[in-house]
């Protein structure tokens, strides 16, 4: 392979065209179409960076902005403690394993559509959802509310139920972790007389730096790019409350037909989720080289 570069090059050549025609490609048309005013029939109207501009002057952007920001941080810090949670707990449960590994890891395989709409129930006022119901058979009535009409609480509750339905992915990936960590040093451990708690702390979890490293850069860059549990949970509102970049880029585009200006947004995310992936690594990375 060393001595014929050629030969690899035929290796990778299938992979690097379909990467090239799924995703450099549609980059370098959005780029381009990030320089223009066009509502996809009429004629393209150059405006430069004019379209840039406009999302400094958006409100409606720079909340949306705002809010991608809570969910991406509040939700990959619920997905990752959640998803380490039950994978610990699974080390600890002897019997009914797999059933519970199972159990945990439904939501991942439904589809977020279906979790939407379950959850839009759930939290629904008339019919009266699961949440109100339970609220008023405890003597809690005063408390029941339109929740998903609520300003305050609809950002939080979108990105807890996109946590909801992502959290068993990180759960498998601690939990495949933890189980091939080398038994000699966990028997070395006991005979140094750690118990279970400090066994995990100081033991496991160390031990899977590497693995929880990835899957920090994996959480973050994927809720940067949430868009489905918001698009069909609230659909963006009330107003823009729980709007999200990836769904304000949504309507600039299929509902105002404004494809430059939605092309822009499209283009900022891009470079939004690469800036932070390669300030996550840089990080991590310093982190590890420190110790």
């Amino acid at each position: 392979m060393v001595r014929k570069p050629l030969t690899a090059w035929l290796f990778v050549l299938p992979a690097l065209l379909v990467f090239t025609a799924l995703v450099i490609a549609p980059i370098l048309w959005s780029l381009s179409l990030s320089l223009v005013r066009w509502n996809g029939l009429g004629k393209q109207v150059f405006v430069g960076f004019g379209n840039y501009l406009q999302m400094l002057r958006d409100k409606v952007f720079v909340e949306a902005f705002f809010n991608t920001l809570f969910f991406s941080v509040v939700g990959s810090v619920v997905q990752l403690l959640a998803g380490m949670a039950m994978a610990v707990s699974l080390l600890a449960i002897r019997r009914f394993r797999n059933l519970i590994r199972v159990a945990y890891f439904v939501p991942a395989v439904v589809s977020s559509v279906a979790i939407a709409q379950i959850f839009g129930q759930v939290l629904a006022v008339q019919p009266e959802g699961l949440v109100n119901a339970l609220l008023g058979a405890v003597g809690f009535g005063q408390y029941k509310a339109a929740f998903l009409s609520e300003p305050r609480l609809t950002l939080l509750i979108v990105t807890l139920v996109d946590a909801y339905k992502f959290c068993a992915i990180y759960m498998a990936i601690y939990y495949s972790a933890l189980i091939s960590i080398d038994s000699e040093m966990l028997d070395a451990s006991l005979v140094d007389g750690a118990n279970w708690l400090q066994q995990l702390l100081l033991v496991r979890i160390p031990a899977i730096r590497a693995t929880i490293a990835v899957t920090i850069v994996l959480v973050v860059s994927g809720t940067l790019k949430g868009f489905d549990v918001s698009f069909v949970l609230t659909g963006g509102g009330p107003g823009a409350s729980s709007e999200l970049v990836s769904t304000y880029l949504y309507k600039s585009l299929f509902n105002s037909s404004n494809f430059g200006y939605g092309s822009a947004i499209a283009v900022f995310l891009a470079i939004e989720c690469l800036l932070v992936v390669i300030a996550l690594r840089w990080a991590l990375r310093s982190e590890r080289a420190a110790t």
